[in-house]
C-alpha cells in the first residue's frame, strides 16, 4: 500500500534533514577537537549524498529507496570520513581550521533549515487538504 506522502517530496526532505543532523554532529566533533594533537577533521560525503538524491529523483524510483541505514540514509553516507583540510597541516600533525569548520556548520544549518521549512509547509498543505475533506 502506498503512503499519502509518496506523491510528495516529504520522504526526500526527511532524508536531507536527517543528513544535516548527522553532519552537524560530525562538524561539532571537529570543533570540539580543534586543539587535539594529531586530530584530522572528518566530514560526511555531501556530494555523494546529493548524487544519491538526484539519482532517486531522476530514476523515478520510490522516494524511499534511499532508506537503507540509520536515519533512513544509506550506511555509507552517515559515517564521518577523514578528509583533507583546505588549510595547512600544523606541526602537531592536525589539519584544523576553526574558520572553515564554522563556515561548514553555517552552510549545513542553512541546508537543514531549508529542508525543515519545506517539510513544515508541505505538512501544512496536507493538513489543510485533509481538513477540507472532512
Amino acid at each position: 500500500m502506498s503512503s499519502i506522502a509518496d506523491g510528495t517530496t516529504i520522504p526526500l526532505l526527511e532524508k536531507v534533514a536527517a543528513f544535516g543532523e548527522r553532519r552537524s554532529t560530525v562538524l561539532a566533533s571537529n570543533v570540539a577537537n580543534i586543539d587535539t594533537p594529531n586530530y584530522h577533521r572528518r566530514d560526511l560525503p555531501v556530494q555523494e549524498f546529493e548524487r544519491s538524491l538526484r539519482e532517486a529523483i531522476q530514476g523515478g524510483a520510490s522516494r524511499n529507496d534511499l532508506s537503507t541505514g540509520p536515519a533512513g540514509l544509506p550506511a555509507e553516507l552517515i559515517h564521518g570520513r577523514e578528509i583533507a583540510s583546505p588549510s595547512l597541516t600544523y606541526q602537531d600533525n592536525s589539519n584544523r581550521s576553526i574558520e572553515h569548520e564554522m563556515m561548514e556548520m553555517t552552510k549545513n544549518l542553512s541546508m537543514q533549515s531549508f529542508a525543515v521549512t519545506l517539510l513544515t509547509t508541505q505538512m501544512g498543505m496536507l493538513q489543510a487538504a485533509i481538513r477540507e475533506q472532512a
